[in-house]
């Protein structure tokens, strides 16, 4: 009998990653609202019963770095040659203001992939990262059939829809610092480097 050869261990997920002849395509994914923002940060506080969240992580440009939300997801754009990751949300924000946004949901901005993170259990997605607000984003129903439905969370573009979405938001400003400073007025602690995420609760839901 032929003796078997001993198989190379492999880290989860590693093979197949796609970081170099990228196309113009990408893939929308969902996250929860914070009601407490007029921007598009997520629920940090918990506030629409869904648990308090950690993705989308726009302060180290990265989505599941804390949490395995929608891992199969990251893992098929990890995996393809699509350049973007679009982000929507539906607008919770209490604000008076915000009422012609309110209920309605929008794609407020986008990750360019650019590595993979190890994150112990999960792999993260980190690239550039620009984050528009709610007045600039585009309503997700422009872009995609049945983009009202609640049930949408997860969709692959191709180069018509990618192209509309960054003909869009070209010229408009991004407001990712301001984003990342709400991030941190609505409770997030600093971490340091290496260290464990102390909102990385378990994903009760969508992040």
């Amino acid at each position: 009998m032929k003796s078997r050869q001993r198989r190379a261990k492999v880290v989860p997920g590693e093979p197949g990653f796609v970081f170099s002849d990228l196309t113009e395509t990408g893939r929308l994914q969902f996250f929860y609202h914070s009601p407490s923002s007029t921007l598009p940060v997520r629920d940090l506080r918990g506030e629409q019963g869904q648990g308090k969240k950690s993705e989308p992580h726009i302060e180290k440009s990265a989505e599941n770095y804390c949490a395995c939300c929608h891992q199969p997801n990251i893992l098929g754009f990890l995996k393809s040659r699509e350049k973007y990751l679009f982000l929507f949300t539906t607008c919770k924000a209490k604000d008076q203001s915000m009422g012609c946004f309110r209920g309605r949901r929008f794609v407020v901005g986008y990750m360019v992939k650019e590595k993979a993170l190890w994150r112990g259990k999960q792999w993260a997605v980190k690239g550039a990262t620009r984050l528009y607000s709610f007045a600039d984003a585009l309503p997700l129903s422009e872009v995609v059939k049945g983009g009202t439905s609640t049930h949408l969370r997860l969709k692959k573009l191709g180069e018509t829809e990618t192209k509309e979405l960054l003909c869009h938001f070209k010229g408009r400003r991004s407001r990712l610092k301001a984003c990342i400073a709400e991030v941190k007025r609505l409770g997030a602690k600093p971490r340091t480097r290496g260290s464990s995420c102390d909102e990385a609760v378990s994903c009760k839901s969508h992040c």
